[in-house]
């Protein structure tokens, strides 16, 4: 949103200074000035809120047609993709090249068969057949070719094997960028999705992967318009998968519980229909056990092939260690000569090194960084000690156990503002977070840091609540009748709100954090109807009970006037960020805190709206504007405005829950700039959407390893055809 001109800032000073002005040369006491004071603040503020909602309402639009909600997309994830590679130094010292052969033949389809099965797809075109393989020997390839290779399988459907840290991961990022760079206008988005994530007993593909979409990107949360393509549904998210504008990449289905694996292919086959492109990966080993369901039949992947990582070319990976040491003749090169001739061999450091995940690890361990002393740091030749690490499992611990400290090392850019203990601590508390209270997720999302220690939520939320709903009228009692009084309507308003709020934390279920709102007539009528008998409530109370003196007919226009301002905050709903836009979670987490105090906040001026304009109309029958009232009016609402806000965010949830963490000592206070700085200078997590993940999920599996969390247990539960050709010449067709 545009920030406001200099001048309304000026106009809004001189304002002030002038009522402040004439109000004491009025000779009024400081009690009223102050109260008037807030009352006139306060309503000056409400235009501008007024305009902001509005504008941002206008800027939380998207296109009407599918085809141009899928544009915007593609530049959302181009944006996404392009920053995550350069956070992991994908190209830093240079792109590591990885190799693959075609797959085991017991592990797909048979070549004719695709070719078969392609061919026989209408609007088929001869140009796409000319691009194909003649047979699985020509998938083999390396490096920048992975987007050629999807091209030559008939059904551009692919399945990615390899070992523990072979690359996988990597080398999909490299297939999406490319494939974003090749895609047609209007055509499919690739998206990558976690399957981690996915719980294949709870929920079916395509309802977990509109989820994942709707967290990742909040405006394809809104509503298909109403000129949508037949048989388009639901939410946007919904509708893009439907009519198959996404291009599913799904990784790691080795993630999920070894029981589902069948389960899970079966799944994917039946969302995604051989006449869909997708992208699978797994490691090798997990998916071969996960083709045999539990009644010993197979299942493969409908209409795939496949291609296999190869362990790395101990040439190529000798020249990326000692390059990113500085090059050869440099001191911290010459350090890697023992490991780099032992490489090739079967040794243990030759296994551990021979995949993108264990070159990460040892370079950010034993490599230095500009302007760091070389001999303060652990030698590689550690690494070759057969009597500390027989196993290649035993050296990956100790890589994996190593990495954290070396990653939280003074830098002499940007110095690390956690010691290594402190890091260690949370690192390893918000790893067992995933692994043992969210099931094993990958997805570390902070809005769901509650259920990380769950007891006690509710009553923290509502004790939180009674004290900002009760502090305002509490002080505008004491500040006219006394200490006694205020105490009182303390007490008596807290108990209250604190009751409300602890029940709508404890009904609300799984929710996710608000990108903004609008006020818009098409609101759910169960909104507008609570608001408009809320409003005739306080109306009818602030007009009988400031009115008596004037007659009946104060409560009549008091009531009438209520329902005013009520309406029109029961009218607000939610907005969403443009698609054209990266989001990420700190971004996620300001927009949610700015709702919340937005709505907060504007149940205070309604208040004082609704005051103002019921004693404007009493004037006339002889009533008269009290400072008091006003003072009271923004008090009696304040909280509701509080409890609105409780229910369209989650902010607050997530700050109880995150004071509850950081006093136990198991998160730092500034928890999402740790994250942050964890993600974009350690290089220990990776950035999803509106997610972080941990650089490897065996990365999270060692951190979590033999950490509980208070109260919990180990294992939970967990369109039409178009003239224009696309990746591998097929057109997209109605399903």
């Amino acid at each position: 949103m545009r920030r406001a001109p200099k001048w309304v800032g000026l106009l809004y000073v001189v304002t002030v200074g002038v009522f402040l002005a004439w109000y004491v040369a009025r000779g009024h006491q400081l009690k009223e000035l102050v109260t008037f004071v807030s009352a006139f603040t306060g309503l000056l503020a409400l235009p501008a809120a007024v305009i902001a909602v509005l504008h941002r309402g206008k800027n939380g639009r998207v296109p009407a047609p599918l085809e141009e909600v899928a544009d915007q997309l593609a530049q959302g994830v181009r944006q996404q993709w392009e920053a995550e590679a350069q956070v992991r130094r994908l190209n830093d010292p240079f792109p590591l090249s990885v190799e693959w052969v075609a797959a085991d033949a017991d592990l797909v389809e048979s070549w004719p068969h695709l070719r078969e099965l392609a061919e026989s797809w209408p609007g088929q075109s001869s140009e796409a057949a000319s691009t194909w393989a003649v047979s699985p020997r020509g998938l083999a390839g390396e490096g920048g070719e992975i987007a050629k290779t999807f091209e030559r399988v008939p059904t551009c459907r692919l399945v990615v094997l390899g070992d523990p840290g072979g690359g996988k991961t990597m080398l999909l990022i490299r297939l999406l960028l490319a494939l974003l760079e090749r895609r047609p206008p209007q055509g499919p988005v690739p998206v990558l999705f976690s399957l981690a994530s996915w719980d294949p007993a709870r929920q079916d593909l395509y309802t977990w992967m509109t989820q994942e979409l709707e967290q990742d990107h909040p405006a394809l949360r809104d509503p298909v318009p109403a000129d949508r393509p037949p048989g388009a549904t639901g939410t946007l998210a919904r509708a893009l998968l439907k009519q198959r504008l996404i291009l599913p990449i799904l990784d790691g289905l080795d993630e999920l519980p070894e029981a589902v694996g069948a389960r899970a292919l079966h799944g994917i086959n039946q969302a995604l229909p051989a006449g869909q492109p997708l992208v699978l990966s797994s490691r090798t080993a997990e998916y071969r056990s996960a083709l045999t369901a539990p009644s010993g039949t197979k299942v493969l992947l409908n209409g795939a092939a496949g291609i296999r990582l190869l362990p790395l070319d101990p040439a190529k990976a000798a020249a990326y260690l000692e390059r990113d040491a500085g090059g050869a003749g440099t001191p911290a090169a010459a350090r890697w000569r023992r490991v780099t001739i032992a490489l090739g061999t079967d040794t243990s450091a030759s296994e551990a090194l021979s995949t993108p995940l264990g070159l990460f690890l040892a370079r950010t361990i034993y490599n230095p960084r500009p302007d760091e002393d070389v001999t303060e740091l652990p030698d590689p030749d550690e690494l070759l000690d057969q009597a500390r690490y027989p196993t290649r499992r035993d050296l990956d611990t100790h890589l994996f156990a190593a990495f954290i400290p070396a990653a939280y090392r003074p830098h002499p850019q940007h110095p690390p503002r956690w010691s290594v203990h402190k890091a260690q601590r949370t690192l390893a508390f918000l790893a067992s977070h995933l692994q043992h209270t969210l099931g094993g997720t990958p997805n570390l999302a902070w809005w769901q840091l509650h259920k990380a220690f769950p007891s006690g939520q509710p009553l923290a939320i509502g004790l939180t609540a009674s004290l900002m709903g009760g502090l305002p009228g509490g002080l505008v009692a004491g500040l006219y009748d006394g200490f006694a009084t205020g105490l009182g309507v303390f007490l008596c308003v807290g108990i209250s709100f604190a009751l409300v709020a602890a029940v709508v934390a404890s009904k609300s279920g799984e929710r996710s954090p608000s990108s903004g709102f609008r006020w818009s007539w098409r609101e759910r009528s169960g909104w507008r109807t609570g608001g408009l008998a809320l409003g005739l409530f306080f109306g009818f109370a602030f007009g009988t009970s400031s009115g008596l003196e004037i007659g009946p007919m104060a409560g009549f226009i008091g009531g009438l006037t209520g329902v005013v301002p009520f309406a029109l905050l029961s009218g607000l709903r939610s907005v969403h960020p443009d698609l054209d836009k990266a989001v990420g979670p700190r971004t996620v987490l300001a927009r949610d805190q700015r709702t919340f105090w937005a709505l907060t906040f504007l149940g205070g001026t309604t208040g004082v709206l609704m005051y103002t304009l019921l004693y404007t109309l009493l004037i006339p029958l002889g009533g008269r504007v009290v400072g008091e009232d006003i003072a009271l009016a923004f008090a009696v609402t304040f909280p509701i405005g509080l409890v609105l806000g409780l229910i369209r965010s989650v902010w607050m949830e997530f700050r109880v829950a995150h004071i509850k963490l950081a006093v136990a000592g198991h998160v730092p206070w500034r928890l999402m700039s740790f994250l942050g700085d964890a993600h974009e200078r350690r290089g220990v997590l990776r950035q999803a959407g509106a997610v972080y993940q941990f650089r490897h999920i065996d990365l999270q599996r060692h951190l979590a390893e033999g950490r509980r969390l208070p109260g919990r247990s180990t294992g939970a539960t967990r369109g039409r055809q178009r003239d224009r050709h696309g990746w591998c010449g097929w057109e997209r067709r109605q399903p």
